[in-house]
């Protein structure tokens, strides 16, 4: 129930840290299976959706480990899939999860606080995921 990534593990070396970070992505993401049962479709699909970047996953050896950030209760963050494509292809999966938690000043609170939200909050607040597909493309 707690996500190990946000956890400090006292890993001072950015290249241990960076290393650890990709390894729980590794580990707690969804396997092909895993996320066709979450997304009420067949596995074949889920590959096809990897493949068209509507779903973002890292290949582990001959299997794809599926982030489970992307992933709501039912389904996916809202939006999300049209975020994946405007990505650059050359972030490193460590660069991609950072990115969604780090809070932007671009996307604020629209209850007036002004509070700078993450990618995947704006997402999962419902609001206008081409404003984070832009500035995912800005990248």
């Amino acid at each position: 129930g707690f996500e190990l990534d946000r956890i400090d593990f006292g890993l001072e070396d950015p290249i241990a840290r960076g290393a650890f970070e990709y390894a729980v992505l590794r580990e707690t993401g969804l396997t092909t299976r895993a996320a066709a049962k979450r997304l009420g479709v067949n596995d074949s699909r889920v590959r096809q959706r990897l493949a068209a970047r509507a779903l973002y996953g890292i290949k582990a050896g001959d299997e794809w480990r599926l982030p489970a950030f992307q992933f709501a209760r039912a389904g996916l963050v809202p939006g999300i899939e049209r975020v994946f494509p405007r990505l650059p292809k050359s972030l490193s999966p460590v660069a991609v999860d950072r990115w969604f938690h780090t809070r932007n000043p671009d996307l604020e609170d629209d209850a007036g606080r002004g509070a700078a939200l993450t990618p995947l909050q704006w997402l999962q607040s419902g609001n206008d995921p081409e404003v984070v597909a832009e500035l995912a493309a800005g990248l």
